[in-house]
């Protein structure tokens, strides 16, 4: 097992591109399954999900699958494969370029290997279906694209996928991968990113901070195309960096290429920020493209503070504002302990309260724990509550350390670390935040098998 230093943050950007048909989407789900042991896997979250996020070996990175942001039908295959690979050099920090072996390089491979070798972005052609007597023989064909290196693979049986994620590593640019140390703030501030419906209000929100209008304002949803990077300080001498992003749109109503452009450049901002502020709109309420907002912010770790904007236009005083964080709480169940901001970005009511929420948050994901005392909480919580038994077999959990910050990471040892339901595993989470806050940000629970590693090293 690698060393704890050696986790590294999500903050890069691998784009699967390629024809129809050659096996993206396999890629994609063989690639993300391999979080499940890691990360709670709740039944909903990866339904109909294009992006995603790959531990593998305790190294960890972002996937997303350009197919799921393919044009309207009626639009020819060159039209798709162009926009795919638009969208793959313009966001991503590494391009695979799925083939498939059986029916060997084709106009359009070629066609977009061309567009791929000219964006200057590091690219690795995945040769899929490489199983059988004509797979294993195919892939060399495709050294005529001009693209290495090219990685055998099989999505259907999982072949060559430990050679595909090497490649990654040593592909991706330096610049990309942070390590746990680099979520600290530095000079320039907390990183925010304001993400939300269209027309929410995210522009009036950072122009009443700035103040001064120094983003588009209009009615029509989408007028914010681009993420935009805009240092801010408070009357306290607090410094933040805050990200204005366009709306996450639903994928059917995501036609035009600067609008799937700016999907996955929300997401690239949320990657990049230390936390997220989800505007929502007060008249419209909750809508599922908030929900799936909050789920971006999950995966990708971060800590999210809610900001229900137009509140002046509602009201309904402290009695109305019961009743709305109830509903986010019913809304939002793995955010049920966030901040809920109400406020007006027009008037300016709560913004302030805002921003300290905002600092607040920030500082339960930088909360650490030491080692002494996590393991006298362990003993505590699994004495009043042990795990169920599996397959009749005792499961012993033996040892805890916080591993990083912002996400809180804990590593947990186990003699059957895979045989502890995600149940028993929501008990130590929902037992952690009552013991220790945490509020508004993601904790991650790494589960592994072992006794304690570290004996006679616990702090106090």
């Amino acid at each position: 097992m690698q060393s704890s230093e050696s986790i590294l943050k999500s903050t890069f950007l691998v784009a699967l591109v390629g024809r129809p048909n050659v096996g993206k989407s396999s890629i994609f789900n063989r690639l993300t399954r391999s979080r499940q042991a890691l990360v709670d896997d709740t039944p909903g979250l990866t339904r109909d999900r294009h992006y995603g996020e790959t531990v593998w070996d305790d190294r960890v990175f972002r996937v997303v699958d350009t197919g799921g942001f393919e044009p309207d039908d009626g639009e020819t295959i060159k039209r798709q494969v162009w926009q795919q690979a638009q969208l793959a050099y313009e966001e991503a920090d590494v391009v695979v370029l799925v083939l498939d072996a059986r029916v060997g390089p084709m106009t359009d491979d070629h066609y977009l290997a061309d567009l791929l070798r000219r964006s200057g972005k590091p690219v690795i052609c995945a040769v899929n279906k490489s199983d059988g007597h004509v797979g294993r023989h195919g892939y060399a064909e495709f050294y005529g694209l001009g693209l290495e290196p090219i990685i055998p693979v099989s999505a259907a049986h999982g072949t060559g996928m430990e050679d595909l994620v090497v490649a990654l590593f040593a592909a991706v640019p330096l610049s990309a991968v942070m390590t746990s140390q680099d979520s600290e703030v530095g000079a320039e501030g907390v990183r925010v990113a304001v993400v939300g419906c269209p027309n929410a209000g995210k522009s009036s929100l950072i122009n009443r901070l700035l103040g001064e209008s120094r983003l588009v304002i209009s009615d029509v949803p989408g007028t914010t195309r681009d993420s935009i990077d805009m240092p801010y300080v408070d009357q306290r001498g607090r410094h933040m960096i805050l990200v204005d992003t366009a709306g996450i749109r639903r994928k059917s109503r995501i036609a035009l290429r600067i609008e799937k452009f700016s999907v996955i450049a929300a997401i690239k901002s949320i990657e990049r920020s230390h936390l997220v502020v989800l505007v929502m709109d007060a008249e419209r309420g909750v809508t599922d493209q908030d929900q799936r907002v909050a789920t971006l912010a999950l995966d990708a770790g971060k800590g999210l503070v809610f900001a229900v904007n137009k509140w002046d236009r509602v009201g309904g005083g402290g009695r109305g504002e019961r009743e709305f964080m109830r509903v986010v709480a019913e809304a939002f169940p793995h955010f049920n302990h966030a901040r809920v901001m109400f406020i007006s970005a027009m008037t300016g009511r709560g913004v302030d309260k805002l921003v300290d929420g905002i600092h607040a948050t920030y500082q339960e994901g930088m909360r650490h724990i030491s080692t002494g005392i996590l393991n006298r909480w362990l003993r505590e919580v699994v004495e009043k509550h042990p795990p169920p038994r599996r397959m009749h077999r005792l499961i012993r959990i033996r040892y805890m350390t916080q591993i990083s910050s912002m996400p809180p990471t804990m590593l947990i040892f186990a003699n059957l670390p895979d045989q502890i339901h995600q149940t028993y595993r929501r008990y130590l989470e929902n037992q952690l935040r009552e013991s220790f806050g945490f509020g508004g940000v993601v904790i991650r629970l790494l589960f592994r098998k072992g006794d304690n590693p570290y004996d006679g090293q616990e702090d106090g």
